[in-house]
Formats: structure tokens, sequence, C-alpha cells
């Protein structure tokens, strides 16, 4: 009986220093061993995660941008397995929407150029997006009115109190897209909305990347912290989230101990018990 196991970056795995935890780091080695295939499903792109990651992670696969792209680990770059990405038309229609709203957003090339794009502001002061910009210094151009597509995603910056009623209203105008919203890795407290080509989400990567290994999802467990996780946790075999999740998705999945306590040790502890 193959199984996998999946977990979250951000938030989950990733500690608030900036770390992954030794205890961490030794429970995916352990799984490894067992012949369990271990699974990174990100929001990040593959330039930002690989900045990120520490250099002897012990995982298999790497799924980015929420779904966009599949990859074998290490050397994602050299080792694709399927990429996505919104056209010409997608991207016109896209902008549309965003205008109407206001937003301040990016718009991020196609893989394996997903670190660069161009952006737009309709608000003067955004301290999340600037320090977006910052991190991705050199890699940026404002959009200047032109834009020509395709592109990865689209991600606007918001600081709106109202997030869930902002995300259904724009879900409902962008319903021939996946929007996913979730909260900013850098200040905690924005929501970012992303928009993917149609079903391409966290679960749909995973799900595909199960049948090519041969794994049913009642042999999966999965492990977040925030709302762009959700769908992924639903389809797993098993669902976790960490400590420091929002509470309405604690109330909804097994919790363990937060990202800086290695609540994903936990998680493993506590599948591998139940999957016994």
């Amino acid at each position: 009986m193959q199984r996998m196991m999946i977990t979250d970056f951000d938030g989950t795995l990733f500690r608030s220093d900036r770390t992954v935890a030794e205890k961490d780091l030794e429970s995916l080695r352990r799984l490894g061993e067992q012949g369990v295939i271990r699974v990174i499903a990100t929001g990040r792109n593959l330039y930002s995660f690989m900045k990120a990651a520490p250099a002897d992670l012990p995982v298999d696969y790497l799924v980015f941008s929420t779904g966009v792209g599949i990859a074998r680990y290490p050397d994602p770059a050299d080792n694709m397995i399927r990429e996505a990405s919104l056209s010409h038309g997608a991207c016109l229609y896209i902008k549309g929407v965003f205008d109407s709203f206001g937003f301040d957003y990016m718009v991020h090339g196609v893989v394996p150029e997903g670190h660069r794009f161009v952006y737009h502001r309709h608000t003067p002061e955004n301290p999340d997006f600037d320090t977006r910009l910052s991190f991705y210094d050199g890699l940026s151009e404002p959009m200047n009115g032109s834009f020509s597509g395709p592109a990865s995603q689209f991600l606007a910056i918001t600081r709106e109190a109202r997030a869930s009623e902002l995300f259904a209203s724009v879900s409902e105008a962008l319903a021939d897209f996946t929007v996913i919203r979730t909260t900013s890795p850098f200040d905690g407290t924005s929501t970012w909305l992303e928009v993917f080509p149609k079903g391409i989400c966290k679960s749909e990567a995973v799900s595909y990347l199960a049948e090519q290994c041969g794994v049913s999802s009642s042999h999966t467990m999965a492990v977040g912290n925030d709302y762009n996780d959700e769908d992924l946790l639903h389809w797993s075999g098993q669902g976790f989230v960490v400590g420091n999740a929002p509470d309405d998705l604690k109330a909804s999945f097994a919790a363990v101990s937060d990202n800086d306590t290695c609540g994903v040790s936990e998680a493993i502890g506590r599948w591998a018990v139940t999957s016994a």
C-alpha cells in the first residue's frame, strides 16, 4: 500500500524565524525510509520557495504556485512534471475585474519565469504590497497600461476588513477561474486574492500527482494553516491544521501544535498511529 504525506510550507512547516525545525526534518526523513511519498504544496512560486527552503529538505515532490506547477524534488526546475497558465484573453478579463475593484495587484509570468511580474496599483499606501515588491526587488516592473500575457497567476493584496465578503464577490465575478483567498505571509493580516486557471488548486494538483504515483486519497494525509489549504485538507484521507490556523479551520479539521512547535511532526505521528 503506497502512502503520501503532503504539507503546506509557510506557517505550517516553515517557522516564524524562517527556518524548518530539525525535528520536522527528521520526521520527513523517517517517512522516506518507510517508503512514504513526501510532498510540499505551497502557494509560493518556484523562485520564492527555493530561496526559502533549507538545502537538505527531504521531500520527493513540489507543488508550487498553488498547483500551477508540479515538479520532482530536488532540482525542480529541471524536473517539471506539469505546468498551467492563463491565456492572453483570460488575463485581459481578470485585469478588467481587478481594476473595477480598485485592487493593487501583480501578474506573474509563466513557469519557469513565475518569479517575474508586472504590477499595477490603485492606492497610494499598501505596506504589504510594498513589502512584496521589495522581496522581488529587480524582478518586477510597473504595468504602465500595457500588458500582453499569458501569465501563471494574478495576485491582489488588500487590507479590506470584510475579507470573506470581498472573496465571495471576486469569486462570483471570476466564476470561470479559480480564486483562492489566503493571509499574507509577510504581515499576517492583509488578504491576498489569487486567480489561477479554472480547476487549478492544491487538491487538484496533488490528486493528479497521487494518481501518477498510484496512491489513493484515502492513503494520504495533509497539514495546512490557512484558507488556501482548505480544499487539500478536505481531499486528503486525513487533514490536520496547525495551532496558528484560523479558528474556523481548527473547528473543521484535527488541530495539532503550531508551526513553531513542530505541529507537522505531531500530525505525522497521529497519522502513523491511525493508519497503522
